[in-house]
Order: C-alpha cells, then sequence, then structure tokens
C-alpha cells in the first residue's frame, strides 16, 4: 500500500518524520519496505487568478491574460493555450522561475507586447505529457499561493506491506487510525453527504438472491454526469499510489476506495434493464466480457451483479464491458457493496484475475462503511463531473453483522504478554482502534471491536492489540511464571516414533507426499477400507488435485517415478501419514503406513548377486516390524482376493490380519501397473491401517534376552498337506502344538513334485528345542517331537513324508 504523507495528513497531524513514522508503523506489524522521496522539478510557480482574457491584438491565436498572483500582484501573460478564459484558476511561472532543466525563465516580448510569465500546461511542470491546454485548478485553490506546496508535490511515499488480516490498513484512512494510535494524536473524521436529489428520482429496485455472498449492497443514482478529465491533484494522488487517471467518473471511485478502503464501481444506468440490481450465483451464465474485453468463463457458484436479463459485473472482482461509464453515459447508478472475502477471493484466483477492488474484499472491508462511501463518492462526482443527486443511497442489508462482546480477562492477558498492564491503559488503546470498551467483572474489560477490524474476534486478538500499540519491545525479556510438568504418554506419538524408527532400520528412507490426489487415483488404489467414498476439495488447485487421498499408494508410486525418471536405480521409501475417506456423513482420518520397495534392496557383492525387492523382501520388513511390537504372534499372512484390490499380483499378494480383523495388505504391483508405471521389474507394496494397532494398545517394546547357556536340538518335520493350504497355516497350527521345550518353527522348504500326491505339497519345518536349566538329551527330544508330529497330523490332517 503506498502511503503518501501528504494525503496522510488529512487525516491526522503527527509531529514526526517520514523516517519515525516508518519505523512506528513498522514495530507495530506495519513493515514500511520504502521511502520514496519526490520533488517538484520546477520552483518559482504560483496559483493564479485570470482576472480577464481577451484576444491578442496582433494574433489571432494567442490570448492576452490579466492575471492576479496574490501577494505578488497582477501580471500580463501572453497565453496560446485553448483554454485559457476569464476566471479560471491556473498556475503561473513568474519571471525567474526554474521549469526543469531549463535557464530561469525571463519577460519576453510576443508580437509587441511583453509576457510577464507564463500560464503552464503539465507538460511543462513535468507533470504528464498532456499539452494540450493550460492548468485548470479549482475555484478555491489559495490565489498566490506556491503551486508546489498546493499540489503537495514535495512529498514522501512509504510503501507499506499490509499482512492478509490487516484489510482495514489498505486505505488512507486505514493508515491515519494506526497512525493516530500509535503517535497518540486525534484524528479527523470526514463528514460528507450525498448531494441533494433534484429532479425526479430515478427509480431502479436492489434485489440480493446471495445473501452468503453479498450481505450488504448500497447504490446510489445520479443524473446529468459529464465524463472528463480529472482534476489534477485527483489524478497526481491515484499516480503516487501507483494507479493512473481515467476519467472524473472512474477516478472518483479509485479515488475514493484508495482513501476510505471501500471499492466502488459505476454502472452506466441506461444499460441496465429493467432498472434492476440483483446480486446472484452465476448459475447457467458460463461466459462474461469484462471491461478489459476478454471473456471470462465462469462458475456456478461465481458471485454476479446482475440486471433483469443479463449479468453486469463480476461481484468484486471486475465489471463488465456492457455496462461501462462512456462518453455518452449521462445518468449512472454507484455501487457500494460488501462481499465475502472467500468467495471472491476464490473467484479471482482462478480467473487470474486481480483488481485492487478484488485484493481489498478478499482481505475484508469495513463492514459499515457502504453506504458512506457511495455519499462521499457521489459528491465528489457533483463537484468535478456536474452530477445531480437522483434518489437517497438504497442500502440493502440482507444479512446484518452481529458485533459479539468479547471478554477480556487482564490476568489471563498478562499471562499470555508476559507483563501486566493497568486497566486504564488497556482501555486506552483499545479505544484508539475503534473498540467500545466497558468494564465487565472484576478483572474483565467488555469489549466490541470495530466494524472494519473482522481480524479482532478473540481475546488473544485483542491482548496482541494492547502489545502491538505500546510495543512489543517493552515487553521485558523473562520466561512465563508457569511449573513444568511432564506429559502423559501418547500411545499414538509413540507407535509413530517407533514404527519410524524400525522402518529406519530396516534401510527405507522416509517420504512426504502431498494429501492431494486425483479421482483416477483413488479409484486405483482404493487403500485398506472397503465401502467408503473420497472426500472431495471445494477449491482443488487443480483437477489432478481434487481429492483427499484414500490410500498412501498414488504419492510414494508417484515418487518412485520420479526417482526412476531421474535415473535412480532403486527405490525403497515408507511413508507415515493420514488418508481420509467418507463413510456417509461421517468423516474419518486413519493414520498409516505405506511402504514402496523397487530395485536391489541389498547391494550386489563379488560373486553373490543383488537381492532384488519383491514379495518375501517386504514381508521380511512387515515380520521385522510386527517382532518389534511382539506383536508376531497375532498376526496372520492370508490370500487376497484378486478383485479386491486389482492392482496386486494375484498369487504374489496377501492381506494382513490381526486377530481375525484386516489391517492390510501387502505384495507385489501386478504386471499391468507395473507396466503403467513403465517399471522393469517387480514393484513390493504394503500398507498398514496404524490406527488398529493403535487400538490394540500396541507400542514398541525394546527387550534384551541374555544369551542362552544350553545348546539347542533340531529336529525335521515333513509334512504332506493339500496343495491349497497355506504354509503359514501349517506353521502356526505347529507352533500351537508346540511344547514347553520348543523354542521355534521355521519352514526351510516347500516342494511339489513326483514324490507326493497329485493336489498335495509338502511343507518341511526345522523344530528347534532347548531346555533353560538343562542340555536336553535325544530321548527327551525324540518324545516330546513325537508328540508334537502327532498332534499337528491330526489338526492338519496331514501325512509324514518319508
Amino acid at each position: 500500500m503506498k502511503l503518501p504523507l501528504s494525503w496522510l495528513k488529512e487525516f491526522v497531524q503527527v509531529d514526526a518524520t517520514a523516517q519515525q513514522i516508518a519505523d512506528r508503523l513498522s514495530v507495530a506489524g506495519l513493515v514500511v519496505e520504502n521511502i520514496e522521496k519526490v520533488a517538484p522539478a520546477f520552483s518559482g510557480v504560483v496559483v493564479a487568478k485570470v482576472l480577464e482574457a481577451s484576444r491578442h491584438p496582433n494574433a489571432d491565436r494567442l490570448s492576452l491574460c490579466r492575471v492576479d498572483a496574490g501577494a505578488a500582484g497582477q501580471f500580463t501573460v501572453v497565453c496560446g493555450a485553448p483554454n485559457a478564459k476569464t476566471g479560471m484558476t491556473a498556475a503561473l511561472a513568474k519571471v525567474g522561475a526554474q521549469l526543469g532543466k531549463e535557464p530561469p525563465l525571463n519577460a519576453a516580448t510576443i508580437r509587441g507586447i511583453e509576457s510577464q510569465g507564463m500560464l503552464c500546461s503539465e507538460r511543462e511542470l513535468g507533470l504528464s505529457a498532456d499539452h494540450s491546454g493550460i492548468i485548470s485548478l479549482p475555484d478555491d485553490a489559495p490565489v498566490g499561493a506556491d503551486f508546489a506546496s498546493y499540489m503537495a508535490m514535495d512529498d514522501a511515499i512509504l510503501d507499506v506491506e499490509i499482512t492478509p488480516n490487516r484489510g482495514d490498513c489498505l486505505s488512507i484512512l486505514g493508515l491515519a487510525r494506526e497512525a493516530a494510535a500509535l503517535f497518540g494524536a486525534k484524528r479527523k473524521i470526514p463528514r460528507v453527504r450525498p448531494p441533494k436529489s433534484r429532479g425526479e428520482a430515478l427509480s431502479y429496485t436492489v434485489q440480493i438472491d446471495a445473501p452468503d455472498g453479498c450481505p450488504r449492497y448500497a447504490a446510489l443514482a445520479m443524473r446529468g454526469v459529464k465524463l472528463g478529465p480529472s482534476p489534477l491533484k485527483i489524478r497526481r494522488r491515484l499516480e503516487l499510489c501507483g494507479m493512473r487517471g481515467l476519467n472524473n467518473v472512474v477516478d472518483v471511485t479509485n479515488y475514493v476506495m484508495l482513501e476510505v478502503g471501500q471499492p466502488l464501481h459505476a454502472f452506466d444506468f441506461a444499460k441496465i434493464s429493467g432498472a434492476k440490481i440483483v446480486v446472484r450465483r452465476a448459475g447457467n451464465d458460463r461466459e462474461f466480457t469484462t471491461l478489459d474485453n476478454l471473456g471470462r468463463e465462469l462458475e456456478s457458484q461465481d458471485l454476479l451483479i446482475a440486471d433483469a436479463e443479463k449479468p453486469l459485473a463480476i461481484a468484486g472482482v471486475m465489471g463488465g464491458l456492457n455496462s461501462e461509464v462512456s462518453d455518452a453515459t449521462a445518468d449512472i447508478l454507484i455501487e457500494s457493496a460488501y462481499f465475502d472475502p472467500i468467495s471472491i477471493a476464490r473467484t479471482s484466483r482462478r480467473l487470474g484475475l486481480q483488481s485492487e477492488a478484488s485484493y481489498r474484499f478478499a482481505r475484508g472491508i469495513d463492514r459499515a462503511g457502504q453506504a458512506a462511501a457511495a455519499a462521499y463518492a457521489a459528491s465528489l462526482i457533483a463537484r468535478y463531473a456536474g452530477g445531480k443527486g437522483a434518489g437517497p443511497v438504497n442500502d440493502v442489508d440482507a444479512a446484518p453483522a452481529a458485533r459479539p462482546e468479547i471478554a477480556l480477562d487482564l490476568p489471563a492477558m498478562a499471562a499470555l504478554l508476559g507483563v501486566s498492564l493497568p486497566a486504564p491503559i488497556v482501555k486506552q488503546r483499545l479505544k484508539s482502534i475503534g473498540c467500545v470498551v466497558k468494564s465487565a467483572a472484576r478483572g474483565t474489560l467488555a469489549v466490541v471491536a470495530p466494524p472494519w477490524r473482522p481480524d479482532i474476534s478473540q481475546p488473544a486478538d485483542l491482548a496482541e492489540e494492547v502489545a502491538r500499540l505500546g510495543g512489543l519491545e517493552d515487553i521485558p525479556e523473562a520466561l512465563p511464571p508457569r511449573r513444568g510438568s511432564i506429559a502423559a504418554e501418547n500411545p499414538e506419538r509413540t507407535l509413530v516414533a517407533g514404527t519410524r524408527d524400525v522402518m529406519l532400520g530396516a534401510g527405507l528412507t522416509e517420504a512426504l507426499t502431498l494429501a492431494f490426489v486425483s479421482p483416477a487415483d483413488n479409484l486405483r488404489f482404493r487403500g485398506i477400507t472397503e465401502n467408503v467414498a473420497p472426500v472431495t476439495v471445494e477449491n482443488p488447485l487443480s483437477a489432478e488435485l481434487s481429492e483427499l487421498r484414500l490410500s498412501l499408494m498414488p504419492g510414494l508410486t508417484a515418487a518412485l517415478r520420479f526417482n526412476l525418471n531421474r535415473e535412480a536405480a532403486a527405490f525403497h521409501a515408507f511413508e507415515i501419514a493420514k488418508t481420509f475417506a467418507r463413510n456417509g456423513d461421517e468423516s474419518v482420518e486413519r493414520q498409516t503406513l505405506a511402504v514402496v520397495s523397487y530395485g536391489a534392496f541389498a547391494g550386489q557383492r563379488v560373486g553373490a548377486p543383488a537381492i532384488e525387492a519383491g514379495f518375501f523382501s517386504i514381508k521380511g520388513i512387515l515380520e521385522a516390524y510386527f517382532g518389534a511390537m511382539d506383536i508376531g504372534e497375532r498376526v496372520e499372512f492370508r490370500a487376497i482376493d484378486g478383485t479386491r484390490m486389482p492392482f496386486l499380483h494375484p498369487s504374489r499378494s496377501a492381506v494382513i490380519v490381526i486377530d481375525g480383523e484386516i489391517a492390510g495388505y501387502a505384495g507385489e504391483l501386478h504386471p499391468a501397473e507395473a507396466m503403467r508405471l513403465e517399471l522393469d521389474g517387480p514393484c513390493a507394496v504394503f500398507e498398514l491401517d496404524l490406527a488398529k494397532i493403535i487400538s490394540y494398545g500396541f507400542s514398541p517394546r525394546k527387550r534384551i534376552a541374555a544369551p542362552p547357556r544350553f545348546p539347542a536340538v533340531r529336529r525335521d518335520l515333513a509334512l504332506v498337506v493339500d496343495r491349497n493350504l497355506p504354509v503359514e497355516t501349517v506353521a502356526r497350527t505347529v507352533r500351537e502344538a508346540a511344547p514347553a521345550l520348543l523354542e521355534s518353527v521355521e519352514v526351510f522348504d516347500v516342494y511339489e513334485g513326483q514324490a507326493v500326491a497329485p493336489g498335495k505339497k509338502s511343507v518341511a519345518l526345522a523344530c528347534r528345542y532347548r531346555g533353560k536349566d538343562r542340555t536336553l538329551t535325544d530321548e527327551e527330544v525324540n518324545r516330546v517331537h513325537a508328540a508334537l508330529v502327532e498332534q499337528a497330523r491330526t489338526r492338519l490332517k496331514a501325512e509324514l513324508r518319508q
């Protein structure tokens, strides 16, 4: 926000230099990035009144003017400008004046008459390229005053960085409020009235069909407007703030916006069909041409200003070409509205169209300033464009805003800030920014924030204002007087930390991916939970990021492809993050662990090939993880239904079952999915619902066991079972039938062939026996092993392979 100090001083008188004002604003959170000094390129120019303008006796195209320069006296000036006339107020360069780099101005004899100065155009003073006529000043300009001082040409411009929550400071008035509060100065409150209505009023109606997007809309009609250039002072101030002048009507709306922060728009009244203004959603309107003559594609929820037949403007963003004011305009309708910040920000960002108006609407404007701003603009248009009032302000407040009372607990504020302030000082600081403050219960103030401060909504906001206005540097450096306490253990945090340690220990790299995915990715990777719908994003950055992920796989497989495209030979990564789903009206978030492993899992060494990622490597990581969690005995790997997770290989995948409930899946990607990702080999993945593990109360356990004192005895067992019986079931059944001396059961071979009957397979297991207090004899082991074999045969309906 550009802040000319000459403009600021019209609202508040601060006895400080530009640098001091900049420093104080910066400390208060309104950082001044730059101070630009501007100075006139001339001297010796005064405001003068043309007392008489007559034709030069010796030249048809010259005028002979007698001008009054106040205390300097009266002068005769020869002028060639076509607009020189009796009674006008102009800029007079006296003899000796310095205009730019030209030599000092001398008296000159022109066609036999001495010219004692020069009536100046804008180009001659370096104000613009306009040389069509001399400068015409308002009739109330002080005759004899220094022109540079009258125009505030010697000025300082502060470039203030406005944070997104301080939309109230995107105006001269808003920054004047801040300066007055910071320096303890009085602020001038401008009082304006709309021009009196003359003649028959212009009849029109205002209808708000979308009060959620536009709760308040004020309009004011004017007759007899004549478009033309704005006064130099108006154009000068617009230029200092980074805007260019267009015509007196548009310039006034921009001027009022910069001064009081309320964006305005002027419609050509004759172009409003049915004399009706309707604020509505776009609905079926899909295209609209804005003032820059570009077609804009609309969405159904975009907010429009329309008449009885057609759209007139994209609300809060830009007006339409079909209703702009032109040289033929005689009657206008001034719009001054309050629009929902989120709605305007969304539309402006999607269209890539940020205007000065949308910039302010998106940050929040004064909720109660619409009628006053319209009246102010009308008074300026009446003054500079000859307009006349055509009716009162039509102020429609469809959804009046509540101004809640905030209870400010002074002891709580002191604890928050680290410094205790007396109640009178707190009251004074809050009142200085426009708050209504009353004493409530003991140690409590009842505060109502001003309507131009939507960012103040809770006690912490008030505490921030109190500290900011006093100066944050005044708060002493001290630790808060609070006693430390040990937080209760968080099971989820403990589990996540332990899970991360195990995954890193397994040689995996942690990845962080976006939670937004495309609908196609959610359809491809449905995740662990069935019969759920994805959570859609109301305002997605793109169609490819329009849903929240049901699974972590889309992000990890995209990271895999990203790394392979950069010539990575392998990729082994894990992610611990939340997945999102909608089950009916309920939204569900689940903490999830996922792994993607591709390429050489262990490096190649001389004489031995590298270990490639596959189903058994990923299953090994899972078994190590469940072992670290001390729940290995409660976990099963069961065959998966190919229709449930079609992205997995039908014969190299499994579901992970904990205590009879499905908690995840593991396996290799389906060849079709691997082809889609342009992979040259198998890619192993797993995904695990950590929420289920947390609900069981599992947590990482670090156990250290002493080395065994006595040797183990191994006995092998080969069972012939049905071919479709999972090997995991065989091993689990043997473990469940285990006597106390059995230490471990491991599968070391699975055989199908001529040596076994058709439809059968042989599963070979290594059973280790060990005594804790003695060395076992062969007789003991043989007796226990024989009992184990018999139980296994009975339970599995198996035969011993000879």
